[in-house]
């Protein structure tokens, strides 16, 4: 039960957590002409696109 207060009490935080990851995430893929990093990221964009954010489109697969 602790576990669940500490996170409502704390949800601020985590919030900006979870955004400045994606905003890195989304920054590091922008910047670099490569595809090596953005299939590095992709777990991450999977992730996100499956369990947090409110995009359900998000890839799959990266394309080619």
């Amino acid at each position: 039960m602790d576990f669940l207060k500490s996170i409502a009490e704390n949800w601020a935080s985590i919030a900006e957590i979870i955004a400045a990851i994606i905003g890195v995430a989304s920054l590091i893929v922008k910047m670099t002409p490569t595809l090596k990093d953005d299939n590095f990221l992709l777990p991450i964009v999977k992730f996100i696109g499956k369990y947090i954010a409110l995009n359900t489109n998000a890839p799959v697969v990266r394309p080619k």
